[in-house]
């Protein structure tokens, strides 16, 4: 089973991702665990989201899809999703699919135990694939891996071990195709693979030449935006109080929706004790500037939800960088009064009273610095 390394996930843990670093099921909330309630899930929420451009360092490939191939994507009638051989064994492929989703798939909602994603993912009508293969593999082993008939070879790795291909299936629907043949593809220096063997990380911060670090982004001191209904929102509105947390979040995960209600009560709560709440709406910004349809979205879940918090736009620096590499959402971390990023990352879904054992933690820390 192979889901999007972008997604939903509810965690009883803290867990700060790391560069490189693939979600398990588990994670994501997709687990067979018999004891977790939830025993269904959405998949068209789990499939990989568009970009200005892609960069997998660990392919050795960068690639850009046209606007109106990304529009499509946006549309929820194509599924971007990953595959790759065994990550404990020998790399021999590893390449993502475009697939064309109906408005059932899209829609469907799957049982996470007895094949239910599988069955989802075997029903989707593949546009084609970008990827690395073993040097040599035969285009006949290499049709049944992508579901593709026809095979263009890019060129071979910087390493000399791959052959990369961009394949397409004649049998998908010609609009689609065309679309998806307007790919820009370009073969990069492709770096050594993790030692977790997952090869699927995309980098993502496209201005520097290092792979993103949050490490590296210390403050949100000069931060200045506006929340989805167009109220300012700066680093002088974090001075109001002792801590404030930032939850990362996306209209289309389901997960983080949950969640608000539960955010809602640590904010009435909490807030007594010098401690604010504020969410942080990512696709509210897109490619192409504001994303409209997420911003009337997320109006509507601040009404459902009841929240008593802002939901803030991303700013042109995406604070201050800090919300690029975000491979996992809900994810949440925290500021304290000066502006200054301190205490943990916390990645997944927590319930009110484990986010209300987790900010007296925090809280604990900044006062006895």
């Amino acid at each position: 089973m192979s889901l999007s390394t972008v997604g939903c996930k509810k965690s009883n843990e803290s867990n700060k991702i790391k560069e490189g670093q693939s979600i398990s099921s588990e994670e994501k909330g997709t687990s067979t665990n018999k004891k977790d309630k939830n025993a269904t899930f959405k998949p068209s929420d789990y499939t990989l989201k568009t970009k200005k451009e892609y960069v997998y360092e660990y392919l050795g490939l960068k690639f850009k899809l046209s606007n109106k191939f990304k529009k499509y994507m946006n549309d929820k009638k194509i599924a971007m999703l990953d595959d790759q051989s065994p990550i404990n064994k020998e790399l021999k492929y590893a390449f993502l699919t475009f697939n064309k989703m109906t408005k059932e798939q899209k829609k469907a909602v799957v049982d996470k135990k007895e094949g239910g994603y599988e069955k989802w993912e075997n029903g989707l009508k593949r546009i084609g694939t970008i990827g690395i293969f073993e040097k040599n593999t035969a285009e006949e082993k290499i049709s049944k891996m992508t579901k593709c008939d026809t095979h263009t070879k890019i060129g071979v790795s910087s390493d000399g071990k791959y052959d990369c291909y961009f394949s397409t299936n004649s049998e998908s629907e010609i609009k689609l195709l065309n679309e998806f043949k307007k790919t820009e593809i370009q073969i990069i220096e492709k770096k050594e693979r993790p030692k977790n063997g997952f090869v699927l990380s995309e980098k993502t911060d496209l201005e520097n030449t290092e792979a993103f670090n949050k490490e590296s982004v210390k403050d949100l001191r000069k931060l200045s935006t506006k929340d989805i209904n167009g109220k300012d929102f700066t680093s002088k509105d974090f001075e109001k109080y002792d801590l404030t947390m930032v939850n990362v979040f996306a209209t289309w995960c389901t997960a983080c929706v949950k969640e608000i209600p539960d955010l809602v009560e640590v904010q009435n709560e909490m807030k007594s004790k010098g401690v604010n709440i504020v969410g942080v709406v990512t696709d509210a910004v897109d490619d192409n500037g504001k994303n409209k349809e997420a911003i009337e979205k997320s109006k509507l879940i601040h009404e459902k939800t009841k929240a008593s918090y802002p939901f803030l736009m991303p700013d042109k620096t995406n604070f201050n960088g800090r919300l690029n590499g975000i491979q996992a959402m809900p994810e949440t971390f925290f500021v304290d009064s000066n502006g200054n990023i301190v205490g943990d990352t916390y990645s997944g879904a927590k319930s009110a009273k484990e986010w209300k054992q987790v900010i007296e933690k925090e809280l604990k820390k900044i006062k006895n610095k």
